[in-house]
């Protein structure tokens, strides 16, 4: 399958139209991807084979709707922008939560080209992540459903990606506008996925997120968050986290895979 049937298959996938291809539109392919798709690290912790050509990663997103991390979910629509005429751009950050820390560039993101103005596309970050392409105009408070968002620039090559939090803004992660091959993207997913001290190798994470309600699963506890209620509930056995990953989650895994995921992430035996 080619990158045109690919993107033909998702857009009718997500109820999408390519008539227009405007801001409304990337504002549309990111909402609805980040509803359709869920963010996971499933395949990372049940050790399976993560490759990044665009056939798999059909297969495990579009046709299986397993879900995935940022470096699936985003070299997909990557692709997918650069098909339909887009310009764009890879980004690769440094996720920080609010540290001033060392860390790898761990996460991929895309910037989006359109009429003169920089937007930073993000359908892999999870349930911080937001909701629509964000406008790279630096210190610009922009408001999306429950939260809001902006883009510090801290130094004159340096941004900070940034969520509105208690009444201060957090940043999620920094980033520079250099120039990254998929060869960059290949390392950092490489770490990201297969070093014994990467998040996503040691912490069971799953979420899926629309314009007012999140849901927002790791390790041992679920949460669901609305613009008015945030209800935390605790994982207590092997049926309980089955029905929300294939009832809530649509991930169809078998309960054997549930009950793995449950006894060495969930509730762990010493």
């Amino acid at each position: 399958m080619n990158i045109s049937q690919i993107t033909q298959r998702y857009l009718a996938e997500l109820g999408l139209s390519n008539d227009t291809l405007d801001l409304a539109f990337l504002n549309q392919l990111q909402r609805a991807h980040i509803a359709h798709y869920s963010f996971n690290s499933i395949s990372v912790l049940l050790n399976q084979p993560m490759p990044l050509d665009l056939p798999h990663l059909f297969n495990k997103l579009i046709a299986k709707r397993r879900g995935g991390y940022c470096f699936e979910h985003n070299k997909l629509v990557y692709h997918i922008l650069k098909n339909l005429g887009f310009e764009v751009k890879r980004l690769l950050a440094r996720v920080v939560y609010n540290r001033d820390i060392d860390v790898p560039n761990t996460h991929r993101a895309t910037l989006v080209t359109y009429q003169g103005t920089h937007y930073v596309i993000d359908v892999g970050f999870g349930p911080q992540g937001a909701l629509y392409p964000l406008a790279l105009v630096p210190n610009k408070p922009q408001r999306q459903g429950n939260d809001t968002f902006r883009i510090l620039q801290k130094r004159r090559t340096e941004y900070h990606f940034q969520i509105l939090k208690d009444d201060m803004f957090f940043t999620l992660y920094t980033f520079e506008l250099g120039h990254f091959t998929e060869a960059d993207c290949d390392l950092s997913h490489f770490y990201s996925h297969a070093h014994p001290d990467a998040a996503f190798v040691n912490n069971l994470v799953v979420s899926q997120k629309t314009l007012y309600v999140t849901h927002s699963l790791r390790n041992q506890q679920y949460h669901h968050i609305t613009p008015h209620h945030k209800e935390i509930t605790t994982i207590t056995s092997e049926k309980q986290l089955h029905q929300l990953l294939n009832d809530l989650f649509h991930l169809n895994l078998d309960f054997a895979v549930s009950t793995y995921l449950f006894r060495k992430y969930v509730q762990p035996t010493p």
